[in-house]
């Protein structure tokens, strides 16, 4: 059997009608699309009861969503905490009092507290070799989605703000 590779090169046609885009370079809006994907595998893990992967998915989807708030040029690498302060200190409209904001950066600040690092859920161990997400049991499903669904439609409100004001 010879290896056919299952990724297609970007100056070639494609002949799969399912065929899943990779490339963010035809994108109208990269960060909303990625964030909209990661948001999506999350829920779906999430659904599928895949606790590990879904777990990595949210924080990803937090990391990045704060990410796009900063903006470019933030030098904070996968430290939520940093990336809150920054937003804080900025007078961010995330930290205003209303609705479901506080729910949102309550949920950022407990995926940081449980994995400071970023590697939790993403390796079976960290690098000290102990097992990934040892200080958590389990997560409450329903609960779980509610957050990851509040910090996605709440980025996705934001960002579309900010491309309809450019």
């Amino acid at each position: 059997m010879t290896y056919v590779s299952p990724f297609g090169d970007m100056d070639t046609e494609h002949e799969w009608s399912d065929a899943l885009c990779l490339s963010r370079t035809h994108c109208a809006n990269a960060s909303e699309e990625t964030i909209a994907e990661f948001h999506a595998g999350a829920i779906a893990l999430i659904e599928a009861g895949i606790p590990q992967p879904a777990f990595f998915l949210a924080r990803q989807l937090a990391e990045l969503s704060l990410k796009a708030l900063v903006g470019p040029g933030h030098k904070d690498g996968h430290d939520l905490d940093m990336l809150l302060k920054r937003l804080e200190k900025s007078g961010d409209d995330l930290f205003a009092a209303e609705g479901g904001r506080r729910l949102v950066v309550e949920f950022i600040r407990d995926l940081y507290i449980r994995d400071p690092r970023g590697d939790q859920g993403r390796y079976p161990t960290t690098k000290g070799e102990v097992p990934s997400l040892a200080a958590v049991c389990c997560a409450n499903p329903p609960l779980f989605r509610r957050y990851v669904d509040l910090l996605f439609e709440y980025t996705q409100e934001r960002l579309g703000c900010v491309s309809q004001a450019v």
